[in-house]
């Protein structure tokens, strides 16, 4: 197969890309997966049980071996915005842009083959360019990236370049633009849910890691969801802030099901609480 650079240069891969598919029998969806290539090659034998090494191969054999380069997820999965979604993303993080083919149908076996054929041909072209002229020949080209307008969801927080975010929930901010709103939500409980445990054991570290993750995650939900208020409360550790919370998270499942009278009633519960604290 022949993968196509639509944003960034083949000759010169930045180690890190959106890889998309277009399925035939669908011509309005896009199906999208990234792929990340490491700097340092592992061998994951090492870090597995011993009865389980020997069947995953040496350090110079097997399927965790000699470990380079990956997709997450492994096979790709259906993206919502579409192709423009894509594109806003790649230029957003600077990432490469990369279409993977064709497909007469969403094939399970057949994507997952395809998709690993991706990972290991932009994986050599990461490595070609890499050992014929250094470091130097892999710099990101700057010419096809797009700069978002002052105000808008995508722009940085004044005083901030946005790179903060992406360098430390980088790989969380692609899975969570794959996700359907439903499925943010979940991962929005889970994290709530993380963050009493990390604040009952008084792990301050990870009490600012969730919650930090936590406001990552409400900026792929939409604004009326007032997740920043759900992530206040959730900050604090009184019995009517963990009750707050969980309001502020029902109230985002009943906007999202297009209950408005729950919401309604969830709402008019909120104040009450409030007015009470």
């Amino acid at each position: 197969m022949d993968i196509q650079f639509e944003i960034g240069d083949p000759l010169r891969p930045r180690g890190h890309a959106l890889l998309y598919y277009r399925v035939d029998t669908e011509p309005d969806h896009v199906y999208g997966t990234y792929i990340v290539t490491l700097p340092i090659t592992a061998d994951l034998t090492k870090y597995v049980p011993p009865f389980l090494a020997a069947h995953l191969g040496s350090s110079d054999s097997g399927p965790l071996a000699n470990f380079a380069a990956f997709a997450m997820p492994p096979m790709s999965e259906l993206v919502e915005g579409g192709h423009d979604r894509l594109v806003r993303l790649a230029n957003l993080r600077n990432d490469d842009l990369v279409y993977g083919g064709n497909m007469f149908s969403y094939d399970l076996a057949r994507m997952m083959e395809s998709v690993a054929g991706a990972v290991q041909e932009y994986a050599d072209a990461w490595n070609e360019a890499a050992n014929t002229a250094g470091a130097g020949a892999v710099a990101a080209p700057a010419d096809d990236v797009a700069i978002p307008l002052a105000g808008s969801a995508d722009a940085p927080a004044a005083g901030t370049t946005g790179d903060e975010d992406t360098a430390g929930l980088g790989v969380n901010e692609v899975l969570w633009s794959f996700m359907s709103e439903g499925d943010r939500l979940a991962e929005m409980g889970r994290l709530l849910g993380r963050l009493r445990f990390a604040q009952e054991g008084n792990d301050n570290t990870a009490i600012t890691d969730i919650t930090a993750e936590m406001t990552a995650l409400g900026r792929h939900l939409p604004d009326e969801y007032s997740i920043s208020a759900l992530v206040a409360a959730a900050s604090e550790t009184s019995a009517a802030s963990v009750q707050l919370a969980q309001l502020y998270l029902d109230r985002c499942y009943r906007l999202s099901s297009g209950d408005a009278e729950q919401v309604r009633r969830i709402e008019e519960a909120i104040r009450n609480l409030e007015r009470r604290g």
